[in-house]
């Protein structure tokens, strides 16, 4: 089936989230009703890190031919975000470094030198997805 309204949508790895694709990048698009029906086998793909060095790969490619700065940096808070949670807190720093400077992203920052306060702030609060 192919809808000539909409562009091709991530060729290279074919499996990435198509609407924070677009959002992210600020692209337009048509859209449709669903002509199909994933079912999910309880894997958190948002989770994998294939799946996010993947995703971040593609999301900075585009970002940086739009020249869109700005974005990337979002886009590096949220991949120190996605270090923050899976407890790898010297990646994370080097994320936030590159990131926006906002009151969370120090306060992140801040609390990664300590693990044992960093999971208790991910288990109170909702740091990624």
């Amino acid at each position: 089936m192919v809808n000539k309204n909409v562009p091709y949508f991530e060729e290279e790895y074919g499996k990435h989230d198509y609407l924070w694709l677009l959002e992210t990048t600020k692209r337009r698009c048509k859209e449709i009703e669903p002509c199909v029906v994933r079912y999910v086998n309880g894997k958190n793909l948002s989770l994998d890190p294939v799946y996010r060095a993947e995703d971040f790969c593609l999301v900075c490619i585009s970002l940086l031919q739009d020249r869109n700065y700005s974005g990337i940096k979002r886009l590096c808070a949220s991949r120190a975000k996605y270090f923050y949670k899976m407890g790898d807190y010297k990646r994370a720093r080097a994320y936030l470094h590159d990131s926006e400077r906002t009151l969370k992203n120090i306060a992140y920052y801040i609390t990664s030198y300590l693990p044992p306060l960093a999971r208790w702030v991910v288990r109170k609060y909702n740091v990624f997805g």
